[in-house]
């Protein structure tokens, strides 16, 4: 399944379900309005499995990559 660690950069996906162990991240990312069905871009990637830079209308917020494995999306065409 996709995540975004491995998705492209510049493309638009919807997040499907994000799996956190960790429910401070998820209520963090809720707060930040990151929630299953939004729609987001990514816009960087580092090297090495470092951080990834995400959009959602402008706003952008940086995950680890371990953090970024636990999103789940589906590719948006068009």
């Amino acid at each position: 399944m996709l995540h975004v660690a491995n998705a492209k950069r510049n493309e638009m996906y919807k997040i499907k379900s994000m799996n956190f162990m960790n429910p401070q991240m998820l209520h963090r990312l809720y707060a930040l309005g990151f929630t299953e069905g939004s729609l987001i871009k990514i816009k960087q990637k580092s090297l090495f499995k470092g951080p990834c830079t995400l959009d959602k209308n402008g706003q952008q917020i940086c995950i680890r990559n371990c953090d970024a494995c636990q999103i789940m999306l589906e590719q948006v065409h068009g």
